[in-house]
C-alpha cells in the first residue's frame, strides 16, 4: 500500500497562511502556588513552544444561562491553528487579541497539519 500524501503541499500552506490565518494565539496553562499565609495564588503561564501561533477564529453561535447571581452570555468560538499541537488539552486557555478563551475541546486533522480548539468566552 502506498504512503498517503498530504492534501495540501507545505509550500502552498505557507503562502496561504497570511490570508487564512491572519491572527496569532498563545496557549496558557493554569498554575497555582501558595503565598506565605497558605492562600492559593492563581496564575496563567505561557505553554513553552505555544506562543504566537498562526491561527484563525470563527464564531460558533451563542446563548445565555440563568444563574443565581444573574444572566451570563456564553460565546462559543472555534480557533484553527496551523500545526499539530498534541500537548494542548481542555482546561488550558487560548489568548487571542487580548481576549482569554477557555479551551473546551481539542481536535486534530488526519494529516497532522491543523489543531482545532473549541473555546468560549464567558462574560
Amino acid at each position: 500500500m502506498a504512503a498517503s500524501s498530504p492534501v495540501m503541499h507545505s509550500l502552498l500552506l505557507g503562502r496561504l497562511m497570511p490570508h487564512f490565518y491572519p491572527s496569532t494565539v498563545t496557549i496558557q496553562q493554569y498554575t497555582a502556588t501558595q503565598d506565605t499565609d497558605g492562600a492559593e495564588i492563581k496564575a496563567w503561564a505561557n505553554l513553552a513552544g505555544h506562543v504566537d501561533l498562526a491561527c484563525s477564529r470563527a464564531a460558533q453561535g451563542g446563548n445565555e444561562q440563568q444563574r443565581p447571581d444573574g444572566t451570563i452570555a456564553i460565546s462559543p468560538w472555534r480557533i484553527a491553528i496551523t500545526g499539530n499541537y498534541p500537548t494542548v488539552v481542555p482546561k488550558m486557555r487560548a489568548v487571542l487579541s487580548s481576549v482569554n478563551y477557555d479551551i473546551l475541546a481539542v481536535q486534530h486533522d488526519s494529516q497532522g497539519d491543523q489543531t482545532y480548539l473549541a473555546v468560549e468566552v464567558v462574560t
